[in-house]
């Protein structure tokens, strides 16, 4: 039947396909790949999911035997580096590196060779059914080899996070040899150890500290009587002691010299000072009229002061006034006869520069004296502070050379002496029961069973989905014909018109005239250039069947539910449509026959149409064209490239518009784009495309729910 785009079975989904556009990829588009390459996605997920099965029902059960390991890092072991220093016990980088030491110890190859031996290679790995053929062309030290290989792949040694105890574990089908492999394993390589760690150079490095000893002896002899017989308490010290004590005299040398300068030029001056300086010198001169003892000043100021007091309290003329006034006369007039009489003193004193002039020079002199002592003094030091330096000078050549070699020795007999004292520990380690590595958890007491079968099914299931995934995609990608109307609106960049099923050509389907007639109305309510379409061209790239049925069908609609006069072109099919009889004409130089529905006719004998000739120019074929469409209300054309290609261009540009036809699971990709890039290139307009023969492969419960 017929249909709107992404029409399906019992769906209800019937918007016109121009609003749909070009949709993208969705899971019922996934479904739909998966389901149409259905057989080479089950061949692909077949196959890995055999091998699995294959695998699983093959696999053993494993079973391993799993033994715990603690290694002893501190400085008591006799294994650590150095034992004897003092410090924390903890577990350093070096102790780090010593267990995984131990944890290759565990895996070489002549522990595994011991173990394989005691354990036998036949109860390890047991023949198979062509062993007797392998053997036949390797010798008995191969097989040994490749069972020590084997040996090793079933091996696990490693260090637990953050601790220094070693998981050593075996794996075997059998769990009695798994066990038994693990504690000999264990065993094989405490003894390998044993033997490793014995260490028997303790005498040489004993008898080398000895002679460092002696040769150390010796050279602090000599040096003690160096520094004996020049007097070093310590070179280095004593040195300095003497530079800076020569260098002190020097300066004092110096400092003494230009005080002597100094000295004699202030005693010159000194001197030349004092000659020019008189014995004697004025000190005061001082002329008065008062004597010692003298109040009449004060009195008449008094005398005065009482006059002014009596005068506000008392008359003119009192006699307490009149007894004040002659109080002050006789003042005055002492102090006037006093007047007339002057007191002259005159003194000189003994110079004072004469003096300080005088103790300076006396002191000048006495440090002069001082200074030309001192000066002899410290020519005497630094004569014997040269000859100390001048001897450590000569020594130091000697004591360096000796306090090299004593460094040299010291630091060899410490070495060898460390060295020895280690051996020593080592050895006694080595001989004793105890020891840095100890058994915490033997093989039998952890043994855990593991089956692969379950994990195979898993794995095979998981690749046979990515497989089978893999494989629809590749499909999928080489694929060039459509399947799904979203496919060829994506590839062609249209929108899909009608689609129409597989089942689509069944008569009496009310579905079919459905589809049909809203088809009809989708082209009929479109306009261009406000006008409506006339001429309608369905052109597809192959020979296709249901083309002209389809097309017929639409012109029927026109005919018969539109009342449309309507003219039908067929030009793909061989044989017309067939015609019962009816009045004919020629119209836009095309020969028209009417059919039994009303208001229909088709192209009658078109191959020999006008319109259809190649040569008529393109101006003649454009007012046929108008002709044909005054005479009839709707035309419908079909045809396709395999048999009018020409044809096909000249009515894309003459028709109003044109609709590719697009057949599923037949209609190739790149037919298609060149049919459309044809149309384009000649000036047509596309509309869209029909969607013919789509086939629905997902359960119609699915489709509802995807």
């Amino acid at each position: 039947m017929l249909m709107p785009h992404a029409a399906q079975p019992d769906a209800t989904d019937s918007s016109p396909a121009v609003a749909s556009g070009s949709l993208g990829f969705t899971v019922r588009d996934f479904l739909i790949a998966t389901f149409y390459h259905i057989r080479i996605v089950l061949l692909a997920a077949a196959l890995p999911f055999a091998i699995a099965i294959g695998a699983a029902v093959t696999s053993r059960t494993e079973y391993t035997a799993s033994s715990l390991l603690m290694v002893i890092v501190s400085r008591e072991v006799s294994n650590a580096q150095n034992v004897t220093d003092s410090g924390p016990s903890v577990l350093s980088i070096e102790g780090l590196k010593q267990v995984e030491s131990e944890v290759q110890i565990i895996e070489s190859a002549d522990v595994v060779r011991a173990t394989v031996e005691q354990v036998g290679m036949d109860r390890l790995f047991p023949p198979g059914r062509f062993s007797a053929i392998t053997r036949m062309f390797s010798s008995d030290k191969d097989a040994v080899d490749k069972a020590v290989e084997r040996f090793q792949a079933s091996l696990r040694a490693s260090v637990l996070a953050d601790s220094n105890v070693i998981r050593v574990s075996f794996t075997n089908p059998d769990r009695d040899v798994a066990v038994e492999a693990a504690d000999a394993l264990v065993k094989n390589y405490l003894s390998v150890r044993r033997r490793l760690f014995e260490n028997p150079t303790a005498k040489i490095l004993k008898l080398e500290v000895e002679r460092f000893r002696q040769d150390l002896s010796s050279v602090d002899a000599q040096i003690e009587k160096l520094k004996a017989k020049v007097g070093i308490i310590e070179f280095s010290q004593d040195a300095i002691l003497a530079s800076n004590q020569v260098d002190g005299i020097l300066q004092r040398r110096r400092q003494v010299a230009e005080r002597e300068v100094a000295v004699t030029a202030q005693l010159t001056e000194a001197e030349k000072q004092l000659a020019a300086l008189p014995d004697s010198v004025f000190d005061f001169s001082e002329k008065t009229d008062a004597l010692p003892g003298d109040e009449d000043n004060n009195t008449l100021t008094k005398l005065l002061l009482e006059r002014d007091r009596v005068s506000s309290q008392y008359a003119p003329g009192s006699q307490l006034l009149r007894d004040l006034d002659r109080q002050i006369v006789t003042i005055r007039a002492r102090i006037k006869s006093r007047s007339e009489r002057r007191y002259n003193t005159d003194r000189a004193i003994r110079n004072p520069q004469v003096n300080y002039i005088q103790n300076m020079i006396l002191s000048l002199r006495v440090e002069q004296d001082s200074l030309a002592r001192q000066k002899g003094e410290l020519v005497q030091q630094q004569r014997v502070a040269e000859e100390r330096l001048a001897a450590l000078r000569a020594a130091e050549t000697p004591l360096i050379e000796l306090n090299r070699r004593r460094d040299s020795l010291s630091e060899g007999f410490r070495e060898y002496q460390r060295r020895a004292v280690a051996a020593s520990i080592e050895e006694a380690a080595a001989q004793s029961r105890q020891s840095s590595v100890r058994v915490v958890q033997d093989a039998g007491s952890a043994v855990t069973k593991r089956s692969l079968a379950l994990p195979l099914v898993a794995a095979g299931l998981f690749a046979g989905l990515l497989f089978g995934g893999a494989a629809g995609a590749i499909a999928s990608t080489l694929r060039t014909s459509f399947i799904m109307p979203g496919e060829a609106e994506r590839a062609l960049g249209m929108p899909a018109i009608a689609v129409l099923d597989d089942t689509g050509e069944q008569p009496d389907s009310l579905a079919t005239e459905r589809a049909i007639s809203s088809c009809a109305t989708l082209l009929l309510d479109t306009r261009i250039d406000d006008q409506p379409l006339r001429a309608i061209h369905f052109l597809s790239p192959e020979d296709d069947d249901a083309l002209p049925w389809f097309a017929r069908s639409l012109a029927e609609e026109f005919a018969r539910q539109r009342q449309k006069r309507t003219l039908f072109v067929d030009l793909c099919s061989a044989t017309p449509y067939p015609l019962v009889g009816g009045d004919s004409a020629v119209r836009g130089g095309v020969a028209v026959v009417a059919t039994p529905v009303p208001l229909l006719w088709v192209a009658a004998e078109a191959d020999r149409s006008p319109l259809l000739d190649l040569r008529l120019p393109i101006a003649e074929a454009e007012m046929m064209m108008a002709e044909l469409k005054q005479a009839f209300d709707c035309i419908v054309v079909c045809s396709n490239l395999p048999r009018a290609s020409l044809v096909t261009q000249r009515f894309s540009q003459l028709v109003d518009g044109n609709v590719m036809a697009v057949q599923a699971e037949r209609t190739r990709k790149p037919a298609a784009l060149h049919l459309r890039d044809s149309v384009i290139e000649s000036g047509g307009l596309l509309f869209g495309f029909i969607f013919l023969g789509r086939r629905y492969y997902l359960p119609n419960w699915l489709y509802r729910r995807a």
